[in-house]
């Protein structure tokens, strides 16, 4: 995630409204460590290209009418993951990612460590067999039950190895392959390794998300029917747009 973006999330989580200290603050927090010159740097550029507004001296506020496209950034350990499977399963289509990228957009924010390799299907048990030679240290499992998903997705590190359903929207970053956020959008929905964005809070997702990025809502209903969720997606952008 890029120094703007994580402006953007702080903001996000303060009802739109910020101050310089609360940045630095935040970013120093975060292990970015910048400096308070870099600081003005960036949130002049921010001001110059309309994502971000001064109210007054040091506090700003997001521009809600300049939305940003959303970009997964995979960190090091996805991207290791990433190069392992892409060089032994090069012809097989997937994707992989973070289970918290849409964590910034809930209200409530949970402790979950859980990396998701979506692969299609012929190939699943290959690559989960294939990860579990490499001893990566991490626990693995393949296409979990609803029961174990529960039992098992928690603070602590946790892989699964999942189904990829045809023509799911993917994009390549850095290299790697990942969802984009109609995906994200869809299987926070449904999806049981994904229980702790449903609820109550699932409308906070979709309603921070359409408020901050532009979402291809064509691909994302397309991508809905695919998996028989249409007419949720629906209801949910419907009350949200209309809040």
């Amino acid at each position: 995630m890029t120094i703007a973006q994580s402006i953007i999330d702080i903001a996000q989580h303060q009802n739109g409204h910020f101050t310089r200290k609360d940045l630095l603050k935040a970013l120093c927090s975060d292990k970015k460590m910048m400096s308070e010159g870099s600081l003005s740097v960036l949130l002049s550029r921010m001001l110059n290209n309309g994502h971000i507004i001064r109210v007054s001296n040091g506090i700003y506020r997001l521009n809600t009418s300049k939305k940003s496209d959303f970009i997964y950034k995979p960190d090091q350990s996805i991207i290791l993951l990433n190069e392992k499977i892409r060089e032994h399963f090069p012809f097989v289509d997937y994707c992989i990612w973070n289970a918290s990228a849409l964590v910034h957009l809930m209200q409530h924010i949970p402790s979950v460590k859980l990396t998701l390799i979506d692969v299609e299907r012929e190939a699943m048990e290959a690559v989960f067999l294939f990860l579990q030679g490499e001893n990566i240290g991490t626990r693995i499992m393949l296409a979990p039950t609803e029961q174990e998903c529960e039992r098992y997705i928690s603070n602590d590190d946790l892989i699964i190895v999942r189904p990829l359903v045809k023509e799911s929207p993917l994009a390549d970053v850095d290299g790697c392959n990942v969802p984009t956020i109609e995906k994200m959008l869809v299987d926070a929905i449904q999806d049981k390794e994904l229980k702790y964005l449903q609820g109550n809070e699932l409308y906070t997702i979709y309603s921070n998300a359409y408020a901050v990025y532009n979402i291809n809502e064509s691909k994302l209903l397309r991508y809905a029917s695919r998996r028989n969720r249409k007419d949720k997606v629906t209801e949910i952008i419907n009350t949200v747009n209309t809040k």
